[in-house]
């Protein structure tokens, strides 16, 4: 996912999402905010694995007990998932997620590579740049390539 710099000022719910959209609706384990919130190292970890997919919180949508809103995107602006932090379901999330790639399933891949990494930090990543300006994140050494999702 693209960190707070490099993302656009778009709201993905206004600019992606059309009324003909028909979502997938489908429950996940994994909060929102462990992926998307303050952990810098998860936000880290997984930006690099999504290159192109952005995402913005939606404060208060208009959704009975939904406090707020993780939304995704592909930055081709054809694929987008949604989930929701919502009071009444604590331990579980509601996803929605249109278009043929399944932003929330990468999520949920990139998170699961980083705790299986042990968590790592920004400063355990680095970063093999080509002549031609191709570019390899890896981790801890230059033989362990990061994994690019999508």
């Amino acid at each position: 996912m693209l960190m707070r710099g490099q993302r656009t000022d778009l709201r993905i719910y206004r600019d992606v999402v059309r009324d003909s959209h028909v979502p997938e609706e489908s429950t996940t384990w994994l909060s929102p905010w462990a992926v998307a919130g303050e952990d810098w190292a998860a936000q880290f970890a997984i930006g690099l694995q999504l290159p192109h997919v952005w995402r913005a919180w939606h404060e208060n949508p208009d959704a009975e007990g939904v406090d707020s809103r993780l939304w995704l995107a592909g930055t081709d602006a054809i694929s987008w998932a949604a989930v929701d932090l919502d009071e009444r379901t604590g331990d579980h999330f509601t996803v929605w997620e249109h278009g043929p790639r399944r932003l929330w399933e990468a999520v949920e891949a990139a998170y699961g590579w980083w705790c299986e990494a042990g968590r790592p930090g920004p400063e355990r990543f680095g970063m093999t740049v080509a002549p031609d300006g191709a570019h390899v994140p890896w981790l801890d050494t230059p033989d362990s390539p990061v994994p690019v999702l999508l």
